[in-house]
């Protein structure tokens, strides 16, 4: 499961970048991807440079673009590799969870959906700058969310579609993190392992409001 993982975040990244047919061109670019959401978590997408990323990286700039045409294209390839690594972890496990157990779902469920925003912060404040001018984006990780939360419908009643809560619920769950992601400033932090927990008892109290 982990090398398939692997292997589609890998060509999910490949689709974004030029050609690298040895292996350690293929590291450089990974590395330049992690070092691109470093950057974007602290500057934002408009107040990253292609010069700060190859700094982060310890690499050239001219090694940047020799990997990847523009800082779009190392946009769209963190995108991608995110939900793909996402995707083979998170919902492995809300497939594999007991339906029975709806309370400690929930908590999974939030709590590593917290664990991936933290991961993935850069990408994800990237991804809400950049919305409006490149609507696939939005579009990619908008979704994702709409699968996240078929899966978790399935892995609670065996149903297909999410239901309206469950859908109002990941909302909740969005809504919150990205508040986190794009604030500073805001409350309550996604670092903080207190409001993580409130906000699943949140969860688990609505969706047992939603169901009586």
């Amino acid at each position: 499961m982990a090398k398939t993982s692997t292997a589609k975040k890998k060509a999910a990244s490949e689709r974004w970048a030029l050609p690298a047919s040895q292996a350690r061109s293929r590291a450089t670019r990974e590395r330049l991807l992690d070092a691109a959401e470093t950057v974007f978590a602290a500057k934002g997408y408009d107040g990253a440079k292609i010069s700060d990323i190859a700094e982060e990286a310890g690499v050239s700039v001219g090694a940047v673009y020799f990997r990847f045409k523009d800082k779009d294209a190392l946009f769209f390839a963190i995108a991608e590799s995110f939900i793909e690594d996402a995707r083979g972890g998170l919902l492995a496990l809300l497939s594999g969870a007991a339906s029975t157990d709806a309370e400690k779902l929930i908590h999974t469920f939030v709590t590593k959906t917290a664990e991936n925003f933290r991961r993935h912060k850069g990408m994800f404040r990237a991804i809400v700058e950049r919305g409006m001018d490149h609507p696939l984006a939005m579009k990619t990780i908008f979704s994702f969310r709409e699968e996240l939360a078929d899966s978790f419908e399935w892995a609670l009643h065996g149903n297909k579609r999410a239901s309206l809560p469950v859908r109002v619920m990941t909302q909740m769950v969005y809504g919150f993190l990205l508040a986190g992601v794009l604030n500073d400033k805001a409350p309550t932090k996604i670092t903080d392992a207190d409001a993580i927990a409130e906000l699943a008892k949140a969860c688990v109290a609505y969706l047992r409001e939603s169901v009586r």
